[in-house]
């Protein structure tokens, strides 16, 4: 496989995209190319979260011993004052060579100037197609994905075997158990008591034909709301119905949510595998479904995609590229990450490597049927209005259409 690198200066580019391609896929690197790196700068600076240290420490190990060339791993979240640092600190040469991070920081970052584009080729046919439509942004991609997660029903199997085809099947079957004693919720969805929480009743929203923007015809985000409407305010409809049959509470806070799961309280949950830990470590047994279709339509959950991002600006460009896409790419990389962060990997073929683990690797697969977080800045925008609107209509503060349609008019002005 041909290795490319991608530089700021056309001469660099063109030399190290010699040299990388002389690289045989998976056997390290030749004398020539190990030297060339070696004398090309360092060391290579990667800001990571906590959890994925242990496994970004194995290859980076490795790159040093292949090249030379050290990779020094600094502790960041990806929270929003680190990403207010990499604004301030990379147009000055300072910040990391590579930044991990969610996706949806991806549009603020580009808009910015503060990412290099990367070539993965072929590469990229190797990875989730979901999972690189997010590192994706006006047709260039920006990152190599790692992990990816998103929201699906998991069945308590100990209270109910029954594989709803609605979610009014579904809520049909959690409401028999309530009725009969054998559980208080008919189903567990999360919430924000002050903030509502749009992204776990997405896919239900999503099922109405209502997704948060228009896409284009490649699967990019336009800044056009298109949440909106007829479908909009029927899902707002169906909303305030759940709200009234006490299906869905604003005080069920996702830390009762998932106590009220564990405790045989209710029989299905609407989560993602940041919760998988905790319910195996209950030894439940669980059973993975996509969130079935509440107004006729698939339901879309978003999905989140972690990936690891190049600094436009980086003094080491040429083997922070190299390990960003010859290092980070491979099997064993993704696996040493994946067994580090715990989230379901981005990797075809590290999905098949863990099917020893089959929650995960379900979350992995449905993530295909998932739409990515809009990476778009003018997402930022919506969160506030549309949790809040939502809350309101599950409390009955008013008449669904028009708590809906003055949340739209609040969004676009």
């Amino acid at each position: 496989m041909n290795r490319r690198t991608r530089l700021t200066t056309g001469a660099a580019a063109a030399l190290a995209t010699t040299l990388l391609a002389s690289c045989a896929s998976g056997e390290g690197q030749g004398e020539a190319v190990q030297q060339f790196l070696g004398q090309s700068g360092g060391p290579i600076t990667i800001w990571a979260g906590e959890e994925a240290i242990a496994g970004l420490t194995e290859i980076a190990n490795e790159y040093e011993a292949d090249t030379g060339v050290p990779v020094r791993i600094v502790q960041r979240d990806a929270s929003p004052q680190t990403m207010s640092e990499f604004i301030t600190q990379s147009p000055m040469g300072q910040g990391p060579d590579l930044l991990m991070s969610p996706h949806d920081n991806l549009g603020q970052l580009v808009a910015n100037g503060l990412l290099m584009p990367i070539e993965l080729g072929d590469q990229g046919e190797d990875f989730l197609d979901v999972a690189m439509q997010a590192v994706t942004y006006e047709g260039a991609v920006y990152g190599v994905p790692f992990a990816v997660e998103n929201v699906a029903v998991l069945r308590n199997n100990e209270l109910t075997t029954h594989t709803p085809e609605t979610f009014d099947d579904l809520i049909a079957d959690g409401q028999a158990l309530v009725e009969a004693g054998q559980a208080d919720f008919p189903i567990s969805i999360p919430q924000d008591p002050s903030l509502g929480d749009p992204y776990h009743l997405y896919p239900l929203q999503t099922s109405f034909g209502a997704p948060v923007f228009g896409m284009d015809d490649d699967g990019s985000y336009t800044t056009e709301l298109a949440m909106g409407g007829e479908s909009g305010e029927a899902f707002a409809e169906y909303l305030a119905g759940l709200g009234a049959a006490g299906v869905l509470k604003t005080s069920l806070t996702p830390d009762i949510g998932k106590d009220a799961f564990v405790s045989g309280r209710a029989p299905y949950i609407i989560s993602g595998p940041w919760n998988l830990n905790d319910f195996e470590a209950a030894d439940m047994d669980l059973t993975l479904m996509p969130v079935p279709t509440a107004g006729g339509q698939t339901a879309q959950p978003f999905v989140g995609v972690q990936a690891v991002f190049m600094n436009a600006n980086s003094g080491n460009a040429l083997p922070a590229n190299d390990f960003l896409v010859n290092y980070l790419t491979r099997l064993d990389t993704q696996l040493a990450i994946f067994e580090s962060v715990g989230r379901p990997p981005a990797l075809n073929d590290a999905i098949d490597a863990i099917a020893d683990r089959p929650l995960l690797s379900a979350y992995a697969e449905l993530a295909e049927a998932g739409a990515p977080m809009p990476a778009i800045p003018e997402m930022r925008s919506v969160w506030t209005f549309w949790g809040t609107t939502q809350n309101g209509i599950v409390e009955g503060q008013g008449e669904p259409a028009l708590l809906w349609r003055r949340m739209i008019a609040n969004i676009e002005n």
